[in-house]
């Protein structure tokens, strides 16, 4: 029974140890713009230095204006928007939430 219990105990310890690396793999992303592109598997968003960036979509995407949930319809060619992302590099995200927000304006 003893050699068991050590037994689990020795497993997840090994477990939550593979885990971690997973969990963290994964740098923050927020990229600020204008949509060129809306699918229901992407997203491209123009910066304002003039990249744009495409970033997947999936069904645990959340889309807000104003902290509140809206459907992906009404994410529009042309809109501006806030994209907190998830990914390795800025070439491989995964979009976390889209919101919604005023037109972005230049500083003049």
């Amino acid at each position: 029974m003893l050699r068991r219990m050590i037994g689990f105990t020795l497993l997840v310890v090994l477990m939550t140890v593979a885990a971690a690396p997973l969990s963290a793999a994964h740098d923050e992303f927020r990229i600020i713009g204008t949509v060129t592109k809306i699918s229901s598997t992407e997203i491209a968003v123009k910066q304002k230095d003039g990249k744009v960036v495409e970033m997947d979509i999936n069904k645990q995407t959340k889309f807000t204006r104003d902290k509140k949930p809206v459907k992906a319809s009404e994410v529009k060619v042309g809109g501006s928007v806030v994209v907190d992302a998830l990914g390795d590099s800025i070439l491989d995200l995964t979009v976390l939430e889209v919101r919604l927000v005023p037109a972005i304006t230049s500083a003049k």
